[in-house]
């Protein structure tokens, strides 16, 4: 039987309380300044900035998230990890800095849960990696760069790599794993679910309502917004609203009966798309563009521990070499 991945729903501040809408709730604060005390959801996760790191290349020091994690009242604190700059990384240096930190934030905020990160690396460094982590004894593991958007032009293979090393790990760790900032797509969803995953965060219900758009369970994103984007727009046609209404009210959205006006207001948009994540992340059309992924990912699920090391090493030495 197949695990029902949880999704933990990034949050930057409380502009948009979901706590007081979505029950269950499981948040990951995404802002080292959050300044607004605990919220009241079931479960949060708090993140220590490595997308920052890798995306908008920002110095993020230790001591800095030594000193916020001893503030901030969570659940689970991410390690701080520096996310390699190309796609896989054969650097064991890189793999030891981030082990090294995971150690000192261990030591020294001995009364919080620590989760380390493991990314798409070689092979060997993924299990000298977990070895280590293991004897600390670790029940939760993130990994971290699985697809992220801004490797997609090394082309397909940048898609598949990330989830053998993905697949590769939960072959030899039982434990709890969370992928990070992967994304609420249903085909990641899919994908995720297909390997035994156990969660993953994503913001995309905040970003997506800022861009103007709204989530169509099994469509898609819908443009709503202003008029202003243009490249690669699918704007909302009326039949999708009905259909999106449909869904909602199906699943009991508080606010059914202003759904319409919702979609054409950021708060609107960033709540329905919330809801939608929570309630349809697994739903997948035959026509996905993204079932070639999928497929991948029922092959690595069968394949044996040692023919996904060979599998991983080809190409991420290939990936390099490109």
């Amino acid at each position: 039987m197949s695990i029902e991945p949880i999704i933990v729903f990034g949050i930057p501040d409380t502009e948009i309380r979901l706590w007081e809408f979505i029950k269950e709730l499981e948040i990951m604060i995404n802002n080292l300044r959050w300044r607004w005390g605990r919220p009241p959801a079931h479960r949060i996760w708090v993140d220590s900035g490595g997308y920052q790191i890798m995306i908008k290349g920002l110095r993020i020091e230790l001591t800095d998230i030594i000193d916020r994690y001893r503030e901030l009242d969570a659940d689970i604190y991410i390690s701080l990890d520096h996310p390699p700059q190309e796609l896989c990384t054969q650097s064991r240096d890189i793999v030891m800095k981030n082990i090294t930190n995971f150690e000192k934030l261990y030591t020294k905020l001995d009364d919080k849960l620590i989760v380390p990160v493991i990314h798409c690396y070689k092979a060997d460094l993924i299990l000298e990696a977990l070895d280590i982590y293991k004897s600390y004894g670790i029940k939760i593991i993130a990994f971290g760069g699985a697809v992220p958007p801004s490797l997609a032009k090394f082309g397909r293979g940048s898609r598949i790599t990330p989830f053998l090393a993905l697949t590769l790990l939960r072959k030899v760790f039982n434990g709890w794993i969370h992928a990070l900032g992967i994304g609420g797509s249903p085909s990641m969803y899919q994908a995720l679910k297909i390997l035994g995953v156990n969660s993953l965060d994503s913001s995309s219900w905040r970003t997506k309502a800022a861009y103007g758009k709204v989530i169509i369970p099994g469509l898609g994103e819908r443009y709503v917004g202003n008029g202003e984007a243009s490249f690669g727009r699918k704007d909302l046609s009326k039949e999708e609203l009905e259909l999106l209404i449909n869904a909602l009210r199906a699943t009991n959205f508080p606010f059914i009966d202003n759904v319409e006006d919702m979609v054409k207001t950021f708060y609107g948009r960033a709540l329905i798309n919330a809801w939608i994540i929570k309630y349809y992340a697994d739903m997948l059309l035959p026509s996905n563009g993204y079932s070639w992924l999928i497929n991948y990912i029922h092959i690595f699920k069968q394949q044996s521990i040692e023919e996904l090391i060979e599998k991983l090493n080809f190409y991420v030495k290939n990936i390099q070499t490109n």
